[in-house]
């Protein structure tokens, strides 16, 4: 994929003001990040992507540039397209927030059930339970870290490989009563 219209900035407020007044007019545009060691400001990961969360954008394929920046794609969600766990962990909290816009809402309903109960699969639920200290650890564990792991686990369910190896790290790490990929 070629890279198209770029944009450098440096903080959360220059990205807002941009999905402001072009979140409904551009099909893309590719945020330019300094590497860390550039010692050159850029926007943090996080802010960036909870921005186009707000404006019903969403962040996908990542290309170098040369040897301080990159650059990454970001879109307008496409129309009933899936939200990953921790990005409805970041919604409930921009709600909260009051920084959701409607475009934002509209893009992401859908993926909300109204009585939004936690799901775990036959075989992971199983597979929790055959120790009893990781089952209890997992039970002690926010509903919300719970729906970010296993949604990553089951993500992978097409993968048998990749999904036997998402659900030993997170087994294993649950019978040490530790959580793990928490964005802080």
């Amino acid at each position: 994929m070629e890279v198209g219209r770029t944009l450098y900035i440096t903080d959360r407020d220059q990205w807002r003001s941009w999905l402001a007044d072009h979140h409904d007019r551009e099909k893309e545009i590719w945020l330019i990040y300094y590497k860390k060691g550039s010692g050159q400001p850029r926007i943090p990961y996080n802010d960036a992507v909870e921005e186009a969360l707000c404006y019903g954008w969403i962040d996908s394929i990542v290309k170098g540039i040369d040897e301080e920046r990159y650059t990454q794609r970001f879109t307008p969600r496409r129309p009933k397209s899936n939200l990953s766990e921790m990005n409805k962990v970041r919604v409930r909290r921009l709600i909260v927030e009051e920084r959701m816009t409607e475009a934002g809402l509209a893009a992401i309903r859908h993926a909300f059930d109204e009585d939004e109960q936690l799901t775990v699969a036959p075989d992971i639920l199983q597979a929790l339970q055959q120790d009893a200290e990781t089952w209890k650890n997992f039970q002690g564990f926010l509903d919300s870290y719970k729906r970010i792991r296993v949604g990553f686990i089951e993500g992978a369910r097409t993968r048998p490989e990749v999904f036997q190896q998402r659900l030993h790290h997170f087994l294993k790490m649950t019978a040490q009563n530790k959580r793990y990929g928490m964005v802080q």
